[in-house]
């Protein structure tokens, strides 16, 4: 199996937008999709309302898409959504690191909470004192090719912090996936390698996205990631 080595942008999934029907779904749907599901954005919900035009953003993660609209992208690509263990397996490499990066924290390598304030941030009360009345206002995702230090020992880049990421895993209610590593309004200490939330797949939001996972036939030493 071979991981993008980022996240979606917005110039791939605008490929994609490209090729959806006219009443916005496409040839690759899941076949359980709702039918009043669309691939477009939830524009309305966007912080940036011309984020999928202006080509400022081109590098920055697809966010605001739905699971039901990162599985279609996947299928369109000739790829899929990776489990919530393989995406964790990537991140970690071999050795079950806390951080892509090894097992100390380093806020200047990770879009998250603490980069945004300027110290760590250890308690909610800090959390809300310092980045939710204050750093959200200039807290985002960056682009997902903007942090090389944030590297997995096999080379997938930004797995934790920026935007959280879909994954094809759903526990007990099927209306809900898994999504991995956290985002750029999470402290520290929620984005790390084995973090892990739940979202309803209709959603939307400025905080997840997604990258794909393509199904290979190499031998496992020839692997790597892409994109």
């Amino acid at each position: 199996m071979r991981f993008d080595r980022n996240a979606v942008t917005v110039g791939r999934y605008r490929r994609f937008l490209e090729a959806l029907n006219s009443d916005g779904r496409s040839a690759w749907d899941h076949p359980e999709q709702p039918a009043n599901v669309t691939h477009h954005p939830w524009t309305d919900r966007l912080r940036v309302p011309d984020y999928y035009e202006n080509p400022r953003y081109e590098s920055h993660p697809a966010v605001c898409v739905s699971w039901w609209s990162a599985y279609a992208f996947a299928a369109f690509e000739g790829k899929r959504l990776p489990t919530s263990l393989e995406w964790e397996a990537a991140a970690r490499g071999g050795d079950g690191r806390l951080f892509p990066w090894g097992d100390e924290p380093d806020a200047a390598r990770v879009n998250c909470a603490d980069f945004w304030v300027g110290r760590p941030v250890v308690t909610y009360q800090a959390w809300y004192r310092d980045f939710a009345q204050d750093a959200v206002r200039r807290a985002g995702v960056t682009p997902a090719d903007q942090r090389a230090g944030n590297s997995s020992p096999f080379g997938v880049a930004d797995m934790v912090g920026n935007c959280w990421e879909w994954t094809s895993t759903s526990l007990g209610d099927a209306g809900e996936g898994v999504i991995c590593g956290g985002s750029y309004d999470n402290p520290m200490r929620a984005v790390q390698t084995g973090s892990k939330g739940l979202y309803r797949k209709r959603g939307g939001s400025n905080a997840v996205g997604f990258r794909c996972v393509e199904d290979v036939t190499e031998p496992p030493s020839t692997q790597k990631a892409e994109r």
